[in-house]
């Protein structure tokens, strides 16, 4: 397809390259994307993994146009309109739900559960904790659940958040990607 973008950041990230190794293509996938900026991840999920008449993929980005926003710089660039294009030609667009809302309050009125979710919103250290629990929360036994930005962003804060997750959740998960990107399969329900 030919998508509109600005930045190629998912076309060179880790998720991109590994994730169809973890991920069966043909089966019924349940995606939550949190972060969505132009779509490229979004469009990766429906174009690749949305194959069964069942699977779905769930999008939720509030496109803050702020001045305070982490990516404030690349949002008044058209992300949104360049998401919303994106989305209008893949592959699979109707099997794709939008919510431009924070993820908070998706999660507040979110009732479903996901054998995948890809976090990438805001960027900052109480949002990534927040994302991550509630997403784990709802993610399946062996579901996976791929967070960007663990080697790099704010550097060792991200990272101590993200590991501090990890520490939380002692004997649920198997890591399966520890790099930028951070990766973890659900092992155990609670």
């Amino acid at each position: 397809m030919n998508y509109k973008y600005t930045q190629s950041w998912f076309i060179r990230s880790e998720i991109h390259n590994k994730l169809l190794k973890f991920t069966n293509k043909t089966a019924k996938n349940t995606i939550l994307e949190i972060g969505c900026f132009e779509g490229l991840s979004s469009v990766f999920f429906a174009d690749n993994l949305l194959c069964d008449t069942d699977s779905t993929l769930t999008c939720v980005d509030p496109f803050l146009n702020i001045d305070n926003n982490d990516h404030g710089e690349y949002l008044k660039n058209g992300g949104e309109i360049n998401f919303d294009y994106n989305i209008s030609i893949c592959k699979n667009k109707d099997k794709i739900e939008i919510r431009k809302i924070t993820s908070d309050k998706f999660f507040e009125i979110n009732k479903k559960t996901y054998n995948f979710i890809y976090i990438d919103g805001c960027h900052e250290c109480d949002f990534i904790e927040r994302d991550m629990e509630n997403s784990f929360n709802v993610l399946e036994k062996d579901g996976i659940m791929w967070m960007d930005d663990y080697g790099g962003g704010d550097g060792i804060q991200i990272k101590n958040t993200m590991n501090n997750f990890l520490a939380r959740h002692v004997g649920q998960y198997e890591i399966i990607n520890m790099g930028y990107q951070l990766a973890i399969i659900r092992t155990l329900h609670t």
